[in-house]
């Protein structure tokens, strides 16, 4: 079994974890055990995502590199695994 943190491009996966391990250890944990996040799962990455995009925001509202690698795990993993709305 490939878990969700696997799922993602091998290049994205180290920062993935330190971020989502640096808010949530038990979130990242859960990631690890199966393949697929739970919708819960699914909105709690895009919220840690989101914000760790906004800190990473300079003086003229460009993100830094760090702010560039963010959201392109977040765009990854909401192409991976969509929030349907319904």
């Amino acid at each position: 079994m490939t878990d969700v943190v696997e799922s993602l491009p091998e290049r994205m996966r180290e920062l993935f974890a330190e971020v989502v391990g640096a808010h949530d250890p038990v979130l990242l944990s859960s990631l690890m055990s199966h393949d697929e996040p739970t919708l819960n799962e699914r909105l709690a990455v895009e919220d840690i995502l989101a914000t760790e995009f906004s800190k990473a925001l300079q003086g003229d509202w460009e993100p830094t590199d760090r702010g560039r690698r963010v959201d392109e795990i977040l765009g990854a993993f909401m192409l991976k695994w969509p929030i349907n709305a319904k």
